[in-house]
């Protein structure tokens, strides 16, 4: 009877005290961005019930950038808005191999109730922005990478219990250690949520202002938008290039001082030729007509002629919003140049 009572007090001590309140461990590296759009906007919100979209979209509708934030936006609607917004979410979880040594040797000295399982929690937010009749002006990507403690009841009483009351002095817990270093512990979606949302509608909100801007900023310079402009090339075509090594390029026909598209489409440019343009911008070298010629070959514009010399040919590239010349032919066409600037 005593022996009874003695592993049955055991066990609630063991049971006692195995649980880790979870908690956020990296927040602080969501910087959020203080690009805001230059002119206060309109935005209409196609409907969602993703509780974190919606803590975003409360978020975005207290900034002063924003006149109005409508909640459940219909495509088509006679609602007045400058912008359409679709937001969606793609959460992946995953289990640290910490959390082996966590339940082994690690239940000794209780390790999972005062340091909690290690898991990963990435959001990859979708940020669509429409134009009110539908048309897509920009996509965009938003990383949110999270990092938790966290132990439930169930993996933290099975840890103990395990590690103290099985023979082999607790290498039975090899077992769930394996379980536990390789799957997420489902049980901390609901709370990982409400803690997440401050740091992640403040982060997120700004990313989607942040899109607007440059979507207004890119209007403004009479080009069609498609991404982020860093470095554009000009001979008879214009080039426009993206975020890393891939750029979008723009071909097009200069008739009567006028820019007239022919083309448009995404190149992914070799390493060398971005080194090129990444030394050109910074006034690290000063191109001559054969880099020129390289760096237009390596776009692959290969249904467009070739112009026979670089003489009409000039190197641009986007400085704070400004057109910023890099390289001039002695014929190129001022007027164009300045038009775009």
């Amino acid at each position: 009877m005593k022996k009874t009572i003695f592993m049955l007090s055991l066990i609630v001590l063991l049971m006692m005290g195995c649980t880790h309140s979870l908690r956020i461990t990296n927040e602080e590296t969501l910087i959020p961005s203080q690009t805001k759009p230059s002119k206060a906007v309109k935005i209409g919100f196609l409907n969602t019930d993703d509780k974190l979209i919606n803590s975003v979209i409360s978020e975005i509708s207290l900034s002063s950038a924003v006149k109005e934030a409508k909640k459940g936006y219909q495509k088509g609607s006679e609602i007045e808005v400058d912008y359409v917004s679709d937001l969606s979410t793609n959460m992946k979880f995953r289990a640290s191999g910490q959390n082996f040594f966590i339940t082994i040797p690690g239940f000794i000295v209780f390790t999972h109730a005062w340091l909690g399982y290690k898991y990963y929690v990435d959001i990859d937010t979708q940020s669509k922005l429409l134009d009110p009749s539908g048309k897509s002006l920009s996509e965009a990507t938003i990383v949110t990478p999270y990092e938790i403690r966290y132990t439930s009841f169930a993996r933290g009483a099975w840890s103990s219990l395990i590690g103290w009351l099985t023979p082999g002095y607790g290498l039975i817990n090899i077992v769930p250690g394996i379980i536990y270093a390789s799957s997420y512990d489902d049980r901390a979606t609901q709370e990982f949520i409400e803690k997440a949302k401050p740091s992640y509608n403040t982060f997120v909100s700004s990313k989607v202002l942040e899109q607007i801007a440059e979507v207004q900023r890119t209007n403004s310079s009479g080009l069609k938008h498609l991404y982020k402009m860093d470095t554009v090339v000009i001979n008879e075509d214009v080039l426009n290039s993206a975020n890393d090594h891939h750029f979008v390029i723009y071909v097009m026909k200069i008739e009567d001082g006028q820019l007239i598209m022919q083309e448009n489409k995404i190149k992914e440019v070799t390493e060398e030729t971005w080194q090129m343009l990444d030394k050109i911008a910074k006034q690290e070298m000063m191109p001559d007509t054969n880099n020129i010629k390289d760096i237009i070959l390596s776009f692959g514009i290969s249904d467009i002629p070739f112009p026979k010399d670089m003489d009409s040919t000039s190197l641009y590239t986007m400085q704070n919003d400004k057109m910023v010349t890099l390289f001039k032919g002695r014929d190129a066409t001022l007027q164009v140049a300045k038009k775009l600037e």
